[in-house]
């Protein structure tokens, strides 16, 4: 048996291959919660709720999009006002990469937003850390692709 055990553990190291770490119970919740928040802000974005869209933020988080960057939560609720009564809706949004390290964390991925005229196609990152027990959102950044020229 033992013989097994060692031939199984050289044949690892030498062919380079490494146990998969297991994602830790931490891990897990963080993604989950994560998860939540990302889904939850884009239906209450569409479905026209800006008040419950800024309630995602810190009281003194930073929005930051390709028409420039609003700090606080009262510019945050104006700023999604002004998205939602200009039309933008239909947001769909596909997580990359979420991770965190203490009370601080991320998660970037891609979005399709729809607005009057067209539809924008981005990538996005959101900060978010843990305040008396709740994850809020310090930073996000949306990043529109370039149009492309017919």
């Amino acid at each position: 048996m033992a013989i097994v055990v060692l031939s199984a553990t050289l044949l690892a190291q030498t062919t380079g291959t490494k146990p998969k770490a297991k994602q830790s119970r931490s891990d897990a919740d963080f993604a989950a919660t994560v998860q939540k928040l990302r889904e939850t802000w884009v239906n209450e974005f569409n479905a026209g709720h800006a008040e419950k869209v800024a309630a995602f933020y810190a009281p003194d988080a930073v929005l930051m999009r390709w028409d420039g960057t609003v700090h606080g939560y009262d510019s945050i609720l104006a700023e999604m006002h002004r998205s939602i009564t200009g039309g933008a809706h239909g947001y769909v949004v596909h997580s990359l990469h979420s991770e965190r390290s203490g009370d601080m964390g991320y998660d970037t991925g891609a979005y399709n937003v729809t607005l009057r005229d067209r539809v924008i196609e981005g990538n996005y990152v959101i900060v978010v850390k843990r305040m008396k027990g709740e994850w809020k959102i310090v930073a996000h950044a949306s990043v529109p692709n370039p149009r492309s020229t017919p």
